[in-house]
Protein backbone atom coordinates (compact mmCIF):
# COMPACT_ATOMS: atom_id res chain seq x y z
CA UNK A 1 0.00 0.00 0.00
CA UNK A 2 1.35 3.18 -1.04
CA UNK A 3 0.00 7.26 -0.91
CA UNK A 4 -2.25 9.19 1.17
CA UNK A 5 -4.82 5.89 1.70
CA UNK A 6 -2.22 3.80 2.92
CA UNK A 7 -1.00 6.59 5.37
CA UNK A 8 -4.38 7.35 6.27
CA UNK A 9 -5.34 3.65 6.75
CA UNK A 10 -2.42 3.50 9.06
CA UNK A 11 -3.35 5.72 11.42
CA UNK A 12 -7.13 4.84 11.65
CA UNK A 13 -5.56 1.30 12.88
CA UNK A 14 -3.33 3.00 15.13
CA UNK A 15 -6.09 5.18 16.76
CA UNK A 16 -8.51 2.13 16.78
CA UNK A 17 -6.22 -0.19 18.38
CA UNK A 18 -4.85 2.41 20.93
CA UNK A 19 -8.45 3.62 21.53
CA UNK A 20 -8.93 1.42 24.60
CA UNK A 21 -5.34 2.10 26.58
CA UNK A 22 -5.53 6.05 26.23
CA UNK A 23 -7.89 8.35 28.72
CA UNK A 24 -9.71 11.28 26.82
CA UNK A 25 -8.38 14.95 28.09
CA UNK A 26 -5.06 13.86 29.66
CA UNK A 27 -2.99 13.95 26.42
CA UNK A 28 -1.51 10.40 24.42
CA UNK A 29 0.96 9.94 26.92
CA UNK A 30 -0.78 9.03 30.20
CA UNK A 31 -2.43 6.62 31.33
CA UNK A 32 -4.85 7.50 34.56
CA UNK A 33 -7.22 4.28 34.26
CA UNK A 34 -5.29 0.71 33.34
CA UNK A 35 -6.14 -0.30 29.69
CA UNK A 36 -8.93 -2.55 28.94
CA UNK A 37 -7.38 -4.73 26.67
CA UNK A 38 -3.61 -5.23 25.00
CA UNK A 39 -2.63 -6.89 21.83
CA UNK A 40 0.94 -8.47 21.96
CA UNK A 41 2.62 -9.98 19.55
CA UNK A 42 5.46 -12.51 20.07
CA UNK A 43 4.18 -16.26 19.81
CA UNK A 44 6.94 -18.61 18.19
CA UNK A 45 7.73 -22.47 18.78
CA UNK A 46 6.63 -23.59 22.09
CA UNK A 47 9.61 -23.19 24.18
CA UNK A 48 11.12 -20.60 21.73
CA UNK A 49 12.66 -17.26 23.03
CA UNK A 50 9.94 -15.44 21.71
CA UNK A 51 7.52 -17.61 23.39
CA UNK A 52 9.03 -17.76 27.05
CA UNK A 53 9.61 -13.72 26.59
CA UNK A 54 5.84 -12.87 25.82
CA UNK A 55 4.86 -15.52 28.79
CA UNK A 56 6.86 -13.03 30.97
CA UNK A 57 5.41 -9.87 29.21
CA UNK A 58 1.83 -11.49 30.00
CA UNK A 59 2.59 -11.69 34.07
CA UNK A 60 4.53 -8.37 34.03
CA UNK A 61 1.20 -6.92 32.55
CA UNK A 62 -0.72 -8.95 35.35
CA UNK A 63 1.34 -7.98 38.08
CA UNK A 64 1.69 -4.17 37.02
CA UNK A 65 -2.37 -3.75 37.38
CA UNK A 66 -2.71 -6.15 40.30
CA UNK A 67 -6.65 -6.69 40.75
CA UNK A 68 -7.65 -5.56 37.87
CA UNK A 69 -8.72 -7.12 34.40
CA UNK A 70 -7.06 -6.85 31.28
CA UNK A 71 -7.75 -8.46 28.37
CA UNK A 72 -4.65 -9.57 27.03
CA UNK A 73 -4.54 -11.14 23.30
CA UNK A 74 -1.23 -12.90 22.25
CA UNK A 75 -0.70 -13.25 18.73
CA UNK A 76 1.71 -15.41 16.53
CA UNK A 77 4.44 -13.56 15.16
CA UNK A 78 8.45 -14.24 13.64
CA UNK A 79 10.71 -11.29 14.18
CA UNK A 80 9.63 -10.23 10.60
CA UNK A 81 6.30 -10.02 11.18
CA UNK A 82 6.33 -8.08 14.52
CA UNK A 83 7.16 -4.64 12.85
CA UNK A 84 4.41 -4.31 10.91
CA UNK A 85 1.57 -5.84 12.66
CA UNK A 86 2.81 -2.83 15.33
CA UNK A 87 3.52 0.10 13.25
CA UNK A 88 -0.12 -0.67 11.82
CA UNK A 89 -1.40 -0.76 15.74
CA UNK A 90 -3.19 -4.37 14.98
CA UNK A 91 -0.77 -4.89 18.20
CA UNK A 92 0.62 -2.65 20.94
CA UNK A 93 3.76 -4.70 22.17
CA UNK A 94 5.79 -7.51 20.58
CA UNK A 95 8.85 -9.12 19.91
CA UNK A 96 12.18 -7.07 18.84
CA UNK A 97 14.94 -8.31 17.27
CA UNK A 98 17.67 -6.13 16.70
CA UNK A 99 18.62 -6.37 13.07
CA UNK A 100 15.07 -6.79 12.14
CA UNK A 101 13.63 -3.91 13.73
CA UNK A 102 16.29 -1.60 12.39
CA UNK A 103 15.80 -2.31 8.96
CA UNK A 104 11.92 -2.31 9.62
CA UNK A 105 12.81 1.25 10.86
CA UNK A 106 15.03 2.44 7.86
CA UNK A 107 13.18 0.58 5.18
CA UNK A 108 16.46 -1.67 4.29
CA UNK A 109 17.32 -5.28 3.54
CA UNK A 110 14.04 -7.68 4.46
CA UNK A 111 11.62 -4.06 4.43
CA UNK A 112 13.25 -2.77 1.50
CA UNK A 113 10.01 -2.16 -0.32
CA UNK A 114 8.03 -0.51 2.47
CA UNK A 115 7.30 2.35 3.99
CA UNK A 116 9.70 2.97 7.18
CA UNK A 117 8.43 2.21 10.62
CA UNK A 118 8.91 4.27 12.64
CA UNK A 119 6.10 3.99 15.28
CA UNK A 120 8.49 1.42 16.79
CA UNK A 121 10.01 2.04 20.44
CA UNK A 122 11.99 0.13 22.65
CA UNK A 123 11.60 -0.95 26.04
CA UNK A 124 13.77 -3.20 27.64
CA UNK A 125 15.57 -6.89 26.72
CA UNK A 126 15.31 -9.99 27.29
CA UNK A 127 17.34 -10.29 30.02
CA UNK A 128 16.47 -13.81 31.18
CA UNK A 129 17.20 -14.84 28.12
CA UNK A 130 21.04 -12.86 28.83
CA UNK A 131 21.43 -15.74 31.51
CA UNK A 132 22.36 -17.95 29.31
CA UNK A 133 24.60 -18.89 25.82
CA UNK A 134 23.53 -18.13 22.71
CA UNK A 135 25.76 -19.56 19.80
CA UNK A 136 23.28 -18.48 17.42
CA UNK A 137 22.29 -19.82 14.63
CA UNK A 138 23.10 -22.87 16.61
CA UNK A 139 23.82 -25.72 13.82
CA UNK A 140 22.54 -28.85 15.27
CA UNK A 141 23.46 -32.56 13.57
CA UNK A 142 23.55 -35.92 14.31
CA UNK A 143 26.96 -38.34 15.25
CA UNK A 144 25.81 -40.10 11.80
CA UNK A 145 25.82 -36.75 9.50
CA UNK A 146 29.56 -36.78 9.40
CA UNK A 147 29.31 -32.98 8.95
CA UNK A 148 32.34 -30.96 10.81
CA UNK A 149 31.60 -27.20 9.37
CA UNK A 150 29.47 -25.04 7.38
CA UNK A 151 31.76 -25.04 4.34
CA UNK A 152 30.40 -29.21 4.39
CA UNK A 153 26.74 -27.95 4.12
CA UNK A 154 27.48 -27.95 0.55
CA UNK A 155 25.20 -30.18 -0.59
CA UNK A 156 23.02 -31.45 1.96
CA UNK A 157 19.49 -30.98 3.75
CA UNK A 158 18.89 -28.59 5.78
CA UNK A 159 16.32 -26.74 7.97
CA UNK A 160 16.56 -23.63 8.40
CA UNK A 161 13.13 -22.64 10.78
CA UNK A 162 10.43 -20.11 9.32
CA UNK A 163 10.63 -18.81 6.03
CA UNK A 164 10.04 -14.99 7.81
CA UNK A 165 12.19 -15.79 10.74
CA UNK A 166 15.69 -13.99 11.27
CA UNK A 167 17.32 -17.40 11.59
CA UNK A 168 16.19 -18.35 8.50
CA UNK A 169 17.74 -14.65 7.20
CA UNK A 170 21.27 -15.09 9.19
CA UNK A 171 22.01 -18.65 7.90
CA UNK A 172 21.91 -17.28 4.56
CA UNK A 173 24.29 -14.47 5.42
CA UNK A 174 26.28 -16.73 7.38
CA UNK A 175 26.82 -19.37 4.73
CA UNK A 176 28.33 -16.89 2.32
CA UNK A 177 31.55 -16.62 5.19
CA UNK A 178 32.22 -20.48 3.24
CA UNK A 179 31.50 -18.97 -0.42
CA UNK A 180 27.82 -20.98 -0.18
CA UNK A 181 23.88 -19.42 -0.18
CA UNK A 182 20.91 -21.27 -0.28
CA UNK A 183 20.80 -20.96 -4.23
CA UNK A 184 24.20 -22.83 -4.48
CA UNK A 185 23.26 -25.50 -2.08
CA UNK A 186 19.97 -26.05 -3.76
CA UNK A 187 22.07 -26.24 -7.21
CA UNK A 188 24.55 -28.80 -6.00
CA UNK A 189 21.69 -30.84 -5.07
CA UNK A 190 20.69 -30.02 -2.09
CA UNK A 191 17.62 -28.89 -0.03
CA UNK A 192 16.95 -25.84 2.26
CA UNK A 193 13.47 -26.74 4.32
CA UNK A 194 11.39 -23.80 6.53
CA UNK A 195 8.80 -24.30 8.47
CA UNK A 196 8.47 -25.26 12.25
CA UNK A 197 11.45 -25.76 14.31
CA UNK A 198 9.87 -28.68 16.17
CA UNK A 199 8.75 -30.11 12.86
CA UNK A 200 12.30 -29.68 11.51
CA UNK A 201 13.52 -31.84 14.68
CA UNK A 202 11.60 -34.51 13.87
CA UNK A 203 12.68 -34.07 10.48
CA UNK A 204 16.13 -34.70 11.51
CA UNK A 205 15.64 -37.27 14.28
CA UNK A 206 13.71 -38.87 10.66
CA UNK A 207 16.78 -38.59 8.69
CA UNK A 208 15.52 -36.71 6.11
CA UNK A 209 17.44 -33.40 7.21
CA UNK A 210 21.04 -33.22 7.55
CA UNK A 211 21.38 -30.49 9.78
CA UNK A 212 18.37 -27.81 11.54
CA UNK A 213 19.47 -24.35 12.73
CA UNK A 214 18.38 -22.97 16.06
CA UNK A 215 18.41 -19.48 17.03
CA UNK A 216 17.75 -19.89 21.06
CA UNK A 217 19.45 -19.61 24.88
CA UNK A 218 21.15 -23.13 25.98
CA UNK A 219 20.24 -25.42 27.18
CA UNK A 220 17.19 -25.15 24.88
CA UNK A 221 14.18 -27.54 25.44
CA UNK A 222 13.91 -28.37 21.74
CA UNK A 223 17.06 -29.41 21.62
CA UNK A 224 17.27 -31.45 25.23
CA UNK A 225 14.30 -33.10 23.97
CA UNK A 226 15.73 -34.53 21.21
CA UNK A 227 18.96 -35.20 22.60
CA UNK A 228 17.39 -37.62 24.88
CA UNK A 229 16.70 -40.13 22.11
CA UNK A 230 19.02 -38.82 19.11
CA UNK A 231 23.10 -38.87 18.89
CA UNK A 232 23.08 -35.02 18.64
CA UNK A 233 25.52 -32.83 17.86
CA UNK A 234 26.74 -29.01 17.50
CA UNK A 235 28.81 -27.56 15.17
CA UNK A 236 30.98 -24.69 15.80
CA UNK A 237 30.79 -21.75 13.67
CA UNK A 238 33.74 -21.41 11.34
CA UNK A 239 35.50 -17.62 12.32
CA UNK A 240 34.88 -16.57 8.00
CA UNK A 241 31.29 -17.27 8.57
CA UNK A 242 31.49 -15.60 12.48
CA UNK A 243 32.78 -12.62 10.40
CA UNK A 244 30.44 -12.76 7.36
CA UNK A 245 27.63 -12.43 10.54
CA UNK A 246 29.50 -9.51 12.21
CA UNK A 247 29.88 -7.48 9.31
CA UNK A 248 26.39 -7.72 8.50
CA UNK A 249 24.80 -6.87 11.89
CA UNK A 250 26.11 -4.51 13.76
CA UNK A 251 23.79 -5.77 16.96
CA UNK A 252 25.52 -8.75 16.80
CA UNK A 253 28.28 -10.08 19.49
CA UNK A 254 30.55 -13.02 19.78
CA UNK A 255 28.81 -15.43 22.02
CA UNK A 256 30.51 -18.95 22.78
CA UNK A 257 28.30 -21.88 24.26
CA UNK A 258 30.88 -23.63 26.96
CA UNK A 259 31.21 -27.31 26.61
CA UNK A 260 29.39 -29.23 29.02
CA UNK A 261 26.26 -27.08 28.46
CA UNK A 262 24.66 -30.35 27.58
CA UNK A 263 26.13 -33.62 29.09
CA UNK A 264 26.64 -34.83 25.53
CA UNK A 265 28.36 -31.64 24.54
CA UNK A 266 32.35 -31.96 24.38
CA UNK A 267 33.72 -29.01 22.57
CA UNK A 268 32.53 -25.37 22.77
CA UNK A 269 30.30 -23.78 20.29
CA UNK A 270 30.90 -20.39 18.60
CA UNK A 271 28.40 -18.59 17.13
CA UNK A 272 26.86 -15.07 18.28
CA UNK A 273 23.90 -13.63 20.58
CA UNK A 274 21.23 -11.50 19.47
CA UNK A 275 20.17 -8.28 20.89
CA UNK A 276 16.66 -9.15 21.58
CA UNK A 277 14.08 -7.23 23.15
CA UNK A 278 10.90 -5.42 23.70
CA UNK A 279 9.22 -3.10 21.06
CA UNK A 280 5.98 -1.18 21.65
CA UNK A 281 4.01 1.35 19.81
CA UNK A 282 5.20 4.97 20.08
CA UNK A 283 1.73 6.10 21.24
CA UNK A 284 1.03 3.53 23.75
CA UNK A 285 0.65 5.53 27.20
CA UNK A 286 4.12 6.44 29.06
CA UNK A 287 2.27 5.02 32.10
CA UNK A 288 1.43 1.88 30.88
CA UNK A 289 5.09 1.04 29.53
CA UNK A 290 6.55 2.55 32.66
CA UNK A 291 4.33 0.29 34.95
CA UNK A 292 5.47 -2.78 33.22
CA UNK A 293 8.89 -1.90 32.83
CA UNK A 294 8.96 -1.56 36.67
CA UNK A 295 7.73 -5.31 36.95
CA UNK A 296 10.92 -6.54 34.02
CA UNK A 297 13.44 -4.36 35.34
CA UNK A 298 13.46 -2.97 38.82
CA UNK A 299 15.58 -5.15 41.47
CA UNK A 300 12.76 -5.78 43.67
CA UNK A 301 10.86 -6.89 40.95
CA UNK A 302 13.33 -8.74 38.37
CA UNK A 303 12.87 -12.21 39.82
CA UNK A 304 9.71 -12.11 37.56
CA UNK A 305 11.84 -13.83 34.54
CA UNK A 306 12.88 -17.02 36.95
CA UNK A 307 9.69 -17.31 38.77
CA UNK A 308 7.80 -17.69 34.86
CA UNK A 309 10.92 -19.60 33.28
CA UNK A 310 12.74 -21.70 35.82
CA UNK A 311 16.30 -21.53 33.46
CA UNK A 312 15.88 -18.04 33.51
CA UNK A 313 16.53 -17.83 37.16
CA UNK A 314 18.94 -15.04 38.25
CA UNK A 315 17.62 -13.14 35.70
CA UNK A 316 17.70 -10.19 38.17
CA UNK A 317 21.21 -9.83 38.81
CA UNK A 318 21.60 -8.54 34.85
CA UNK A 319 19.10 -5.42 35.46
CA UNK A 320 22.01 -2.84 34.39
CA UNK A 321 22.13 -4.90 31.14
CA UNK A 322 18.08 -4.12 30.14
CA UNK A 323 19.36 -0.98 27.74
CA UNK A 324 22.79 -1.85 27.06
CA UNK A 325 21.53 -1.94 23.47
CA UNK A 326 18.91 0.08 22.82
CA UNK A 327 18.84 0.03 18.80
CA UNK A 328 15.37 2.23 17.57
CA UNK A 329 14.44 5.41 20.52
CA UNK A 330 13.78 4.46 24.10
CA UNK A 331 10.06 4.85 24.73
CA UNK A 332 9.37 7.86 27.35
CA UNK A 333 7.92 5.03 30.08
CA UNK A 334 10.73 3.01 29.87
CA UNK A 335 13.51 5.98 30.19
CA UNK A 336 11.73 7.47 33.14
CA UNK A 337 11.66 4.00 34.47
CA UNK A 338 15.08 3.04 33.81
CA UNK A 339 16.28 6.73 35.29
CA UNK A 340 14.46 6.14 38.14
CA UNK A 341 16.37 2.88 39.01
CA UNK A 342 19.93 4.05 37.97
CA UNK A 343 19.65 1.59 34.97
CA UNK A 344 22.55 3.20 31.85
CA UNK A 345 20.93 3.66 28.66
CA UNK A 346 23.37 2.90 25.72
CA UNK A 347 21.56 3.61 22.09
CA UNK A 348 23.73 2.85 19.05
CA UNK A 349 23.13 5.35 15.93
CA UNK A 350 21.49 2.83 13.55
CA UNK A 351 17.59 3.47 13.98
CA UNK A 352 17.87 6.25 16.09
CA UNK A 353 18.16 9.00 13.65
CA UNK A 354 15.08 11.11 12.35
CA UNK A 355 12.49 9.33 14.05
CA UNK A 356 8.92 10.27 12.94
Amino acid sequence: MTGSWSAAGRNLAVAGALAAVLVAGTGPAFAQEPPKSLVIIGRGSAGSTSDLAFTVMEEAIKRAYAGTAINVRRLPGTATAVPPRIHSGEAQIGHGVGESVVDAWNATRTFANRPKMQSLRYVGAYIGFMTRPSASPTFITTEKSGLKSWADLKDKRIGVGTPDSLTSTMVNVALKGVGLSYDQIKRNGGVVVTGDWNQQMDMLADGQLDAVFLTADHPSPILTQFAATNAARIVSMDEPVLKALLDNYPTFVRNELPAGTYDWQKNHVVGVQLSLGYVVHKDLPDDVVYRICKQLYWKENAAIWGEVVPTWKGAEKLVDKAAQTVFIPLHPGAKKCFDEAGIPIRTIANGADNPS
